[in-house]
């Protein structure tokens, strides 16, 4: 799975992706803790055994524990890859913001400088 953020009606969006077909596996969310929120339910759902952690959020995700454990021995990050800090993989709203932004610029210049 990938990460997406992505530009759609003229707000972010963040949604999550196959890696192998490309189709969307979530809805459209509106923040980054949304989509991590959705991406660890969607992850502990597909785990077949018996869970033994009660909580699908990591303990340490704490940040005044986190900076204690940097500060001393550990990772400040669990095991697990739902433990990890996510990133966003494929930034499809800086192209396209990139693209507005120099419209906006040529709007505001030939309504200065009509043809």
């Amino acid at each position: 799975m990938k990460l997406f953020k992505d530009l759609v009606d003229g707000r972010i969006r963040f949604y999550w992706s196959s890696t192998r077909s490309g189709a969307p596996l979530s809805p459209m969310m509106a923040t980054l803790q949304e989509a991590e929120e959705w991406w660890k339910t969607f992850q502990f759902s597909q785990y077949e055994y018996t869970e033994r952690r009660c909580s699908v959020y990591d303990r340490r995700s704490d940040h005044d524990k986190r900076r204690r454990m940097a500060e001393g021995k550990g990772n400040g990050h669990g095991r697990r890859s739902t433990d990890q800090p996510l990133r966003v993989e494929c930034n499809l709203a800086a192209a396209k913001i990139t693209l507005l932004s120099h419209m906006a610029q040529d709007r505001a210049f030939n309504s200065v400088y009509p043809v």
